[in-house]
């Protein structure tokens, strides 16, 4: 891409100036200003209010909560309490409206703000009805900020609320922007301080995920009715709360009455409801409310109709913000003189079905919205609307009654040219999973033959792996745990289940699950998963100070037959009052424990104590918990790269290094959680590493990189610029956005922003759009459209890949910055011979943006090797995204939006110059690189005596494969040095022999083929001939290599421990290791040099059955290689390479090996049937 084809104009893209009171907010952010906003007017007005807040957390407003106590609104008159459930909020906040009756000297009234989403609304139901039947105070207000999810991104089944609150009684406004949360949020406080009402705020995931620039010294001050008669009576409100029956039927008369018509004119009187264009000669009237109406402008604009076109064909659109009560005498104003009107609306018909009562009557315009006048489905009921959607319907319906403009015929060309491409699956998709460390690894696992059930929380992401032993096969609603059992076991024969339930659901409602199980006298198990925090939307602490100690008493109390505690540390337990039916078990006996509460008859429990693992780093970062001294590495030589840890831990930490010997283990410590699962794999590579408190992994020097680069030409805004940001959960993609959103606000630039993220902030895929614009043009939509995308910033090239998110590119607009490293997903933690095509990813990727209009970095190894930290890789990806021309914002800004990072501030601004760097000069990058150890373990680092005994003794070996290239005879050489060290002279020549048979051969019968099949039979030959046994084993943990890299690595180290099961602990305990402390290297180096029993009759593993394995698969080998240089050709080369690479799937010790090798014999007789 040219730098005239970025940039017509280059004073266009130069930052402007504007106004001091513009801030970018998110959804979140908004809603957290408006009771200060409110506070504030109202002392201004001269009425002493306060605020109450309270609610509980879920998406999309899963961390208001903690942005509420963050912002310390304690300070400032807003009292918030963090309720135990929804329903037990709604009614506290019915008390703050009972304060005209109780004296109340220090203040005039109290506005209340209840937060929650769908579900915490259903549950609230009665609750709202009556707080909304007894009114507000005078002074007073209640506002519900309701959060919905419709597409079910982050809930168990979708959401649409306005229905609920109609037959509460309850006022809806719908905001369509940030900048209305806070406008329809003032207002929704007005208008229940003058009607009476509880007011509900209809809150869109979109919207309270989403961004904007916007000014909040440009907000309006509602317009209060006055002069109000009803039936010739002036209005009034009051609070009655009083609900005897028979007489509460005259609230419900006011309420509908009087409080509804006090709400209509309140509507009316600050323009709630508008229409926002019309013309002389309007005959089409299509009728949105909240984002929708952005959606329909935005959809509009795409076809070529903009307010002039409009009106010449006479379109009159009109934008509801008070969906109930209905508004009928605006929706027959509207539809006067129409004959057909479109609702545009999500989910069901709600808006549909008032205008149709409206109207009935009183117009002949025809009504469409969920189907069309023909009864064939025109907008979705199911799911969310996004631009597309609505673009798609709107031309339907108009393409036939007004003239398409070229533009719009072009734009539903392009949609539907990305609907009809077929969309190829030729990578790994990228789904959410445990973080590392979770407990939920752990404490999810099922012997063969139970069953368990889940219900929303993070324990819920077993529904969708793949390992039967975690899997869940129902789900329940929150709070509804374990009860579809009492009505499923009187007619199943199965006798038994498992119910998973977290610690905060238990305390939000699902503790009386049991006790009703217990009542009912049901036989199944509930399984708490205690990890102190409700972890899925934030890490909140729950209303409640609870222990286990005082949960296991209750359960004793409501009966529980018998309770199991599992925990990492049974002996902190063993001196506290615990009941006498509570067992203690380690969480590798979890698995036999619930086979044991499977034979009680009677409800049972088993608790897993484990914290949650992010909150835990988090508070050890805060210094609010202690920080760990002991870490855990991987030794790599050691490693066989079994993958059996990875199945047991299913932790996100375990990655994989390339070495010499191919990909190993390397446990990830920028995202590792000192979980230690992973030692429970069947493997001594292992390493315990104790270090000073308050020490841990060295800190990497962070690197001078001088902002000396030369800027860019930067796109022209000319029109909206529109960033596609595809990214990892959980990597800093959200704060990313926000940054480049507030870095454009910095250069004057008008902003909005969207992050989709609901249970893919765990290690799924988060999806964030960025559209920038001249503050001069409007930005009207906050999502990147189908083929809309000016900018595809695949910060994570697995969920780049997808192709519902490349839809987003054209080949003649979209350019890209893809940062080139992949982050494991869940299935490549738990199958290690699945290796992703990264390179096939990349150009798949690339074939969908402008011709040369990629640009790649490695991000990730860049953000390792240079920061020691994975998360700073996002802004190396937007650093060469800069540097490219890509990026309309400039780099000052840019830089200063990172100074709000704090102590991160210098490192962030240092990977953006570093991504610059990468293609501005990537020889000078990469020589900054250069520095530091891959791995931690390496046998033939410059220090090892490899070499040395490659000059001395091998090269004497070498001379019947002389004819070999020089990286193969170098390779081969280093492989016999180390074969020498292994055991002795003798067996080095031995495998040099084979080898050169193997040269002989294959240069005479396959010389095209020659080097390929010579270097794999050096690798696997090695490795089948260097079996790792106890011998080795211990050679490689005492590598002075390993242990200076180690000390280098851990600055504060004190000492190490290894962790192992030797023989006679492997005969008492298989699935139990032993953490042996320093004192045993002496007693690792005396067995390392004990190497020359290997194999002979005084050696004492000789007979343990893998070891006779091992011995017995060299010989076995050698025989494949026989059968190879026997029947080897050029047409079956092929076979011939799978059959030399069998010993890569051997791997693993002791049974994992043997059974491994069974399977690679199995293989070498099928492949040999092929020659």
């Amino acid at each position: 891409m040219t730098a005239a084809q970025r940039l017509n104009n280059l004073d266009s893209a130069r930052p402007v100036a504007g106004s001091a009171s513009r801030e970018y907010l998110t959804g979140v952010q908004a809603l957290v200003r408006l009771p200060l906003a409110q506070l504030e007017r109202d002392r201004a007005a001269g009425l002493r209010t306060e605020a109450f807040v309270t609610g509980y957390p879920g998406s999309p407003l899963g961390g208001y909560d903690m942005a509420l106590d963050r912002a310390k609104v304690g300070d400032h008159g807003v009292r918030h309490v963090h309720a135990q459930n929804e329903e037990l909020a709604a009614t506290s906040i019915m008390g703050t409206q009972m304060l005209d009756g109780f004296p109340h000297d220090s203040v005039d009234g109290v506005v209340s703000f209840w937060y929650g989403k769908g579900p915490g609304v259903d549950r609230s139901g009665d609750a709202f009805k009556h707080g909304n039947f007894a009114g507000t105070s005078k002074h007073g207000a209640v506002v519900i900020l309701s959060g919905e999810d419709h597409e079910a991104k982050s809930s168990s089944v979708p959401y649409q609320q306005e229905f609920a609150f109609e037959h509460a009684g309850i006022p809806v406004l719908y905001p369509g922007s940030v900048a209305e949360f806070l406008d329809y949020g003032l207002h929704a406080v007005a208008l229940s301080r003058y009607s009476g009402c509880w007011v509900a705020m209809k809150l869109v995931a979109p919207l309270c995920d989403g961004g904007e620039v916007i000014d909040p010294a440009a907000l309006g001050v509602p317009v209060v009715p006055e002069g109000l008669e009803i039936e010739g009576k002036p209005f009034s409100k009051a609070t009655d709360f009083n609900f005897f029956p028979v007489l509460n039927v005259g609230t419900e008369a006011r309420l509908y009455n009087e409080r509804h018509e006090a709400v209509l004119a309140y509507a009316r009187a600050n323009g709630l409801n508008t229409v926002t264009q019309k013309g002389p000669n309007d005959r089409i009237g299509i009728v949105t409310a909240g984002k929708s109406h952005a959606d329909v402008r935005a959809a509009l604009s795409n076809l070529g109709m903009d307010d002039s076109y409009l009106s010449e064909q006479g379109v009159r659109i009109a934008k509801v913000g008070l969906l109930c009560p209905s508004d009928t005498t605006f929706f027959r104003d509207f539809a006067t003189g129409l004959d057909l009107i479109i609702v545009v609306e999500e989910k069901r018909d709600f808006l549909e079905r008032q205008v149709a009562h409206a109207i009935a009557g009183h117009s002949g315009a025809r009504i469409i919205g969920k189907h069309d006048l023909d009864r064939r489905r025109l907008f979705p009921v199911e799911g969310g609307m996004d631009i597309d959607i609505v673009t798609k319907g709107l031309a339907r319906v108009l393409d036939p009654l007004v003239p398409m403009p070229a533009k719009g015929k072009a734009r539903l060309s392009s949609i539907a040219l990305a609907d009809t491409a077929p969309p190829p699956k030729l990578f790994t998709s990228r789904t959410p999973n445990y973080c590392s460390g979770c407990p939920h690894n752990r404490s999810t696992k099922l012997p063969d033959g139970q069953i368990a059930w889940g219900a929303p929380g993070c324990h819920v992401f077993a529904a969708i792996m793949e390992q039967p032993e975690r899997r869940i096969e129902a789900m329940t609603q929150y709070g509804g745990e374990g009860l579809p059992w009492i009505g499923l076991s009187p007619y199943t024969s199965k006798k038994h289940i498992v119910q998973n339930i977290g610690d905060g659901s238990y305390y939000h409602s699902s503790n009386q699950n049991i006790r009703y199980a217990v009542t009912t006298g049901q036989r199944m198990t509930f399984r708490i998963l205690y990890n102190g925090v409700i972890a899925n939307t934030g890490g909140q602490d729950y209303a409640s100070s609870n222990s286990i100690e005082k949960l296991c008493r209750r359960l004793e109390i409501d009966g529980v037959k018998k309770i199991v505690l599992a925990t990492k540390d049974p002996s902190a337990y063993q001196r506290r009052h615990l009941p006498d039916n509570v067992a203690l078990r380690q969480p590798d006996e979890i698995p036999a424990a619930l086979k044991e509460l499977e034979k009680v008859d009677g409800v049972t429990v088993l608790i897993y104590d484990g914290d949650c693992a992010n909150e835990r780093r988090r508070r050890q970062k805060r210094g609010l918990a202690p920080k760990p001294v002991k870490f855990t590495v991987v030794n790599e030589d050691v490693c066989e790269n079994c993958g059996d840890c990875g199945r047991k831990a299913n932790c996100m930490s375990l990655q994989k290094v390339e070495t010499r010997f191919g990909k190993k283990t390397q446990i990830h410590q920028s995202s590792c959680n000192q979980d230690r699962a992973c030692v429970e794999g069947d493997c001594p590579s292992f390493v315990s590493v104790h270090v000073k408190e308050g020490t841990g992994p060295g800190k990497v020097a962070l690197p001078d990189i001088p902002d000396d680069m030369a800027d860019p030409v930067r796109p022209n805004l000319d029109r909206p610029y529109s960033i596609y940001i595809p990214g990892v959960g959980g990597t800093g993609v959200i704060t990313l956005n926000a940054m480049l959103a507030q870095a454009a606000m910095h250069d004057g630039l008008n902003v909005k922003t969207y992050d989709q993220t609901g249970a893919a902030q765990k290690w799924g895929a988060v999806l964030s759009s960025l559209i920038v614009s001249h503050p001069d043009t409007e930005i009207i939509g906050n999502k990147v459209a189908t083929r809309s995308a000016d900018l595809y910033l695949a910060a994570d090239m697995v969920a780049g890949a997808e192709p519902v998110n490349l839809k987003v590119c054209d080949k003649a607009r979209t350019v890209a910055a893809v940062g080139t490293d992949i982050l494991p997903t869940g299935e490549m933690i738990r199958d290690v011979f699945f290796q992703p095509d990264a390179t096939g990813i990349r150009d798949y990727i690339a074939t969908h943006a402008m011709p040369g209009g990629t640009v790649t970095t490695p991000a990730l190894t860049i953000a390792e090797r240079l920061f020691g930290n994975y998360i700073l890789s996002n802004m190396v990806t937007v650093g060469a995204a800069y540097q490219a021309g890509y990026l309309p914002i400039s780099a000052a800004a840019i830089e200063k939006s990172m100074e709000a990072a704090g102590s991160a501030a210098k490192s962030n601004i240092l990977a953006f110059r570093a991504g610059r760097l990468s293609i501005a000069d990537p020889d000078r990058l990469a020589g900054m690189m250069e520095s530091g150890q891959v791995t931690l373990a390496d046998r033939f680092a410059e220090t090892s005596p490899v070499q040395s005994i490659v000059e001395t003794k091998v090269t004497p070996l070498m001379s019947r494969l002389s004819g070999l290239p020089d990286d193969t005879t170098a390779l081969v050489a280093e492989l016999a040095a180390d074969l020498v060290i292994y055991q002795n002279l003798s067996y080095a020549r031995r495998y040099t022999e084979r080898l050169s048979q193997i040269a002989e051969i294959t240069a005479e019968r396959a010389p095209a083929q020659a080097d390929r099949l010579v270097r794999l039979a050096a690798k696997n030959l090695h490795k089948i001939m260097a079996y790792k046994d106890e011998y080795e084993v211990a050679r490689l943990l005492t590598d002075p290599v390993f242990e200076t890299r180690l000390r280098k690595a851990y600055p504060g180290m004190v000492g190490m421990s290894y962790n192992l099961q030797p023989p006679t602990f492997r005969w008492l305990s298989p699935a139990r290791k032993v953490e042996i402390g320093g004192w045993f290297r002496p007693a690792l180096s005396l067995l390392a040099r004990m190497k020359t029993l290997r194999g002979t009759a005084f050696d004492p593993f000789g007979r343990n059955p893998a070891r006779r394995a091992e011995r017995e698969a060299v010989k076995w080998y050698e025989g494949v290689l026989e059968t190879v240089s026997d029947r080897l050709t050029l047409a079956n080369a092929d076979t011939c390479a799978k059959m030399i690479a069998l010993p890569d799937d051997i791997r693993g010790y002791e049974d994992l090996k043997t059974e491994s090798l069974a399977r690679a014999k199995i293989k070498a007789t099928d492949l040999t049937e092929q020659l």
